[in-house]
């Protein structure tokens, strides 16, 4: 009993369980590159530990795979990303809105929606039902109307009903085209399923969100102030 506890806080004891360790907190990754590199960590804590203290080619072999199987994905992933190819119009979207998002995922994100040309007079979300899009407004205009009362309107760069995705799933507003416009938009299925399916588009998606919601908020501000003051 003693040897086994001796043996569990020795140098070698702290090396095998760091490697279990970093296995298990590779679990709970939602970003599978950060997973795959505390795999790689992992792995390569378990082949030391079976190399120098265990002196076990059986382990060394099946750490050596597990280590290689990850090394391949994780170049997978990066040539995803260095092979990836956008518009001038799609650049202009992600560096507004998507930024921190890797190029692959980027690529992914968009090639769920589409892009569109729509004529002036396209209702893109009514009031108090729920949108069967998310839109973003690459060029013209919309207007904003609740309680039949124009209270905004809406200039390029700017997302439409993204506000229902974070809340009960109806507009606040009814959004209309007031100009031929080019937007990209995505079905609603498509965003609501974004959380189990591609976790980490979701998150960059909600802080884009809030980040467009509060320069939404910004405009208004300024716009109302300079009503007041005329």
């Amino acid at each position: 009993m003693e040897y086994w506890i001796d043996s569990a806080f020795s140098i070698g004891g702290f090396v095998g369980h760091l490697s279990y360790v970093l296995l298990v907190i590779s679990m709970l990754m939602r970003d599978i590159s950060l997973l795959r590199l505390l795999v790689i960590a992992s792995a390569l804590t378990g082949i030391a530990y079976d190399l120098f203290w265990l002196r076990n080619p059986v382990g060394v072999f099946w750490e050596g795979l597990l280590l290689l199987v990850n090394a391949v994905q994780l170049y997978l992933l990066w040539r995803r990303d260095r092979n990836a190819k956008f518009s001038e119009e799609e650049n202009a979207f992600l560096a507004e809105h998507l930024d921190g998002l890797s190029p692959s995922k980027c690529r992914d994100f968009l090639d769920m929606g589409r892009w569109e040309d729509l004529p002036e007079g396209t209702v893109l979300a009514c009031q108090g039902q729920r949108p069967d899009f998310l839109t973003y407004l690459a060029s013209g205009a919309a207007s904003v109307v609740v309680d039949d009362r124009v209270i905004a309107n809406l200039r390029p760069h700017h997302y439409i009903a993204e506000m229902s995705f974070l809340g009960d799933d109806t507009a606040s507003a009814t959004v209309t085209l007031s100009a031929p416009s080019r937007v990209w938009r995505i079905e609603t299925p498509k965003i609501e399923r974004l959380d189990d399916d591609h976790p980490t588009i979701w998150s960059a998606l909600r802080v884009s969100f809030a980040n467009d919601m509060r320069r939404k908020i910004v405009i208004s501000n300024t716009a109302a102030s300079t009503r007041d003051n005329a």
